[in-house]
């Protein structure tokens, strides 16, 4: 059970969950009728659970899953569903840099200058880099909007499917491989080439995207989520970001160039 914070947003959804449920095999869990106009219903599942990326059988299926929804195009005309929109990636990513930036003196309670320095020189490298890119246009498709571990659920039945469509969007199924591969990668030590050697399914995408790969974006979302955060919640929060962060910082240089190796095979 979800409420959203717009009526438009839980309309998206169930006009998004309507079109799904034709599908077969099912990618999704059915909405159950609610008075509240506000209120996504679904099923509760017994003994379902997460999916997570650290587990390599969960790695495959969630972007297989994944990658049946993007194929969803070829039998639902997207374009035409009522309160799907396009948006830029790279117009959100400049926009998370910059209120990195404006607000670096705030993370220098629990970041050392270095380090804040090496997120913000990262993010605004790889911003140029994609802001370069030379690439094909794609199909645009339906995009779940947020791959994060926990909505990829193992159900009752023992099947994978996606949940909370609330930032669902139109756009390019390469844009959300790109951010599964962001939730992906710290769970395998930053290891591209052993994602890439156990998932050939990801020889869909573009290899001239990889810059992306190369943009902190795990670590501006989650240190912008933090300073927002009231007092007794950030202090738990932040147990578990700054090693994660100090942690990503020692394998970016080694990631970075892991990438550029790949671009140019």
């Amino acid at each position: 059970m979800k409420r959203a914070k717009q009526i438009e947003i839980a309309e998206k959804v169930r006009i998004i969950h309507r079109q799904l449920g034709h599908l077969e095999p099912s990618l999704i869990l059915p909405l159950m009728k609610s008075d509240d106009e506000y209120l996504i219903v679904q099923d509760w599942q017994e003994g379902s659970h997460s999916a997570n990326f650290a587990h390599k059988k969960d790695r495959k299926e969630s972007l297989k899953l994944l990658n049946t929804l993007h194929d969803t195009h070829k039998k639902i005309a997207w374009q035409r569903v009522p309160g799907l929109h396009t948006y830029s990636q790279l117009l959100k990513w400049q926009m998370r840099h910059m209120r990195f930036k404006s607000r670096r003196n705030e993370f220098r309670a629990f970041l050392t200058k270095e380090e804040i320095n090496q997120i913000s020189h990262y993010s605004e490298k790889s911003l140029q880099l994609i802001a370069q890119e030379d690439v094909l246009e794609k199909e645009i498709t339906l995009l779940h909007g947020d791959v994060v571990h926990h909505n990829f659920l193992w159900c009752s039945d023992g099947e994978l499917r996606l949940i909370d469509f609330d930032l669902a969007h139109l756009g390019e199924a390469d844009d959300e491989y790109i951010l599964w591969l962001h939730r992906v990668l710290p769970a395998v030590d930053y290891d591209l080439g052993k994602i890439f050697a156990e998932l050939p399914e990801l020889k869909r995408l573009d290899k001239r995207k990889l810059h992306r790969l190369k943009y902190p974006n795990e670590l501006l979302r989650e240190w912008l989520f933090a300073v927002d955060l009231p007092l007794d919640q950030q202090l738990v929060f932040l147990d578990y970001l700054v090693p994660f962060t100090k942690r990503a910082l020692t394998y970016w240089p080694k990631l970075w160039y892991d990438i550029d190796k790949m671009i140019k095979k």
